[in-house]
């Protein structure tokens, strides 16, 4: 079912069925895609591909979902504010904390932290099968035993439909990344036993988080060891030489887009009944007119790969991508893995070649992104006494 785009020089790694991925059936959120009978109710209250989020999976302990590890949950629920203070976004933050299953605060772990997709939050993390997946790999082994926590990327704070996503950058709406490193991080540094190499220290990234993990990978990789995006945009200017963004990567027409065009179609879905222009995304986080275009290039994960002179053997790179994105970011991951490679820096690049920007494509790849992970991870060890 997976094929490595050919621009990779060797492949990698298979689908869960090659390689005994635990992909759970009965998952804890109830979202679904509309049937064409009611696409019309789709076009109007779906406004794209999102996942609503059970109740059952998110108001409670892990074992409501299954888990061996345990769920702690910052947030404000029945009177209880467990917020973390963030100075720099000017309001409380939502986070939610994994911890693996048989945690002893005299081991240090190993840290990964997630970066949601748009039109959900934090709450995903715990929704979705991304921790059961996670967990069930921890149990066999075969991932190493890790903290991984999730911070909420929406401007406003809370969750509802079409709400604003930051890209977890420093943007108009808000500084982000600062949040994430200067809040978040020292957070969990100060309240979670956390190995402090950086090749214990991941990001992961689905679709608009993507783009903040690769972002802040690569800037930040004296951090980081390793990065893992599905279904991102990694080049926001990518274009060819028509100035045609919805056409397939080809090295030898591929051109850097030069002007932030708002009302650009950069998705496309329900057989083109409805469309998604470049604004709906880009406008909250880079402004507009000819300085947005200034704003992209200064977090665009495919212009960082030469702007912060990332050498090979810095980072460790996971790139998994559906083959028929409905938003083209095929394309966006194949000429980031080539301009990389211009640079002699190895991405480890995975399609899906069949699925589209999808539930059913993220279910299918979150488990071999893991397996792949977990063997770039350092494992946990004793504490060493003061």
């Amino acid at each position: 079912m997976i094929s490595v785009n050919p621009f990779s020089e060797r492949q990698l790694i298979s689908t869960g069925e090659h390689t005994g991925c635990p992909i759970p059936q009965d998952l804890c959120f109830t979202g679904q895609v509309m049937r064409f009978s009611i696409m019309v109710f789709s076009v109007l209250s779906f406004a794209l591909p999102t996942w609503a989020q059970s109740d059952d999976c998110l108001s409670g302990t892990a074992t409501r979902c299954h888990l061996s590890g345990h769920v702690n949950k910052y947030t404000k629920k029945h009177g209880n504010d467990r917020r973390i203070a963030s100075p720099i976004l000017g309001m409380p933050r939502d986070l939610s904390v994994y911890l693996p299953p048989g945690y002893d605060p005299r081991h240090a772990y190993p840290l990964v932290l997630f970066f949601h997709m748009a039109d959900v939050d934090e709450r995903y993390f715990v929704g979705s099968e991304f921790l059961r997946v996670l967990d069930d790999l921890i149990i066999r082994g075969d991932f190493p035993p890790a903290i991984a926590a999730c911070p909420d990327g929406s401007y406003g704070g809370w969750n509802r439909l079409n709400a604003r996503h930051s890209l977890y950058v420093n943007g108009l709406g808000g500084r982000f990344k600062d949040h994430i490193l200067h809040e978040v991080i020292p957070f969990l540094l100060a309240n979670y036993a956390i190995r402090t190499e950086r090749q214990a220290h991941a990001l992961v990234g689905f679709s608009a988080g993507g783009y903040g993990a690769m972002s802040m990978a690569i800037e930040h990789r004296d951090f980081f060891g390793a990065v893992v995006t599905l279904a991102g945009p990694l080049n926001l200017r990518y274009s060819n030489a028509d100035g045609a963004y919805f056409e397939d990567f080809n090295p030898a027409t591929y051109r850097w887009k030069a002007r932030y065009d708002p009302t650009e179609v950069i998705g496309i879905f329900y057989a083109g009944l409805m469309r998604v222009r470049a604004q709906k995304f880009l406008e909250s986080v880079f402004g507009e007119g000819e300085a947005a275009a200034g704003r992209i290039t200064r977090t665009n994960p495919a212009d960082l790969l030469f702007s912060t002179d990332l050498q090979p053997g810095q980072l460790a790179i996971y790139v998994n991508y559906p083959g028929r994105d409905n938003f083209n970011f095929d394309a966006q991951a194949e000429s980031f893995q080539w301009l990389a490679a211009q640079r002699g820096i190895e991405v480890a690049l995975v399609c899906d070649p069949n699925r589209s920007h999808s539930l059913s494509y993220f279910r299918n790849n979150i488990c071999p992104a893991f397996v792949w992970l977990g063997r770039h991870l350092l494992a946990p060890a004793p504490l060493q006494p003061k």
